[in-house]
């Protein structure tokens, strides 16, 4: 079975109905500027921030709020997961902070037909 990746026991892909469109990765490189009164700040290395990632997408149907709430249940869990892409590279584990969806058309019974979503994920560090 093809996926984009997987969180934990959660598949991202065509397959399971629930394709991530956009990747955003952020680097924080440790470097922090310290004001000085009578001078330019001075650059200071703190030692690397953690990285974030922000996964975006759209889907379809009562499938995707049924992702959705697997993914809630795996951030409920509170413990940190791995991460891995779909040629197989493990990119270590990940706290799933923040989970926002946007439902669009909803049917009579509450069924959103198109909903947005966006997960935000923190590289997961117990040095």
């Amino acid at each position: 079975m093809r996926q984009q990746m997987a969180l934990g026991n959660f598949i991202f892909g065509l397959s399971r109905n629930f394709a991530y469109s956009t990747l955003a990765r952020t680097s924080d490189g440790g470097w922090k500027n310290i004001d000085i009164l009578t001078s330019k700040p001075k650059s200071s290395q703190t030692g690397q921030g953690l990285q974030g990632l922000t996964i975006t997408g759209r889907s379809m149907y009562a499938t995707a709020m049924d992702r959705l709430d697997e993914l809630r249940a795996l951030q409920a869990q509170r413990v940190p997961v791995p991460l891995v892409d779909g040629i197989g590279r493990n990119w270590g584990l990940w706290q799933i902070n923040k989970i926002s969806e946007n439902q669009e058309s909803i049917i009579d019974d509450g069924t959103a037909m198109v909903i947005g979503w966006v997960i935000e994920l923190t590289e997961f560090a117990n040095a």
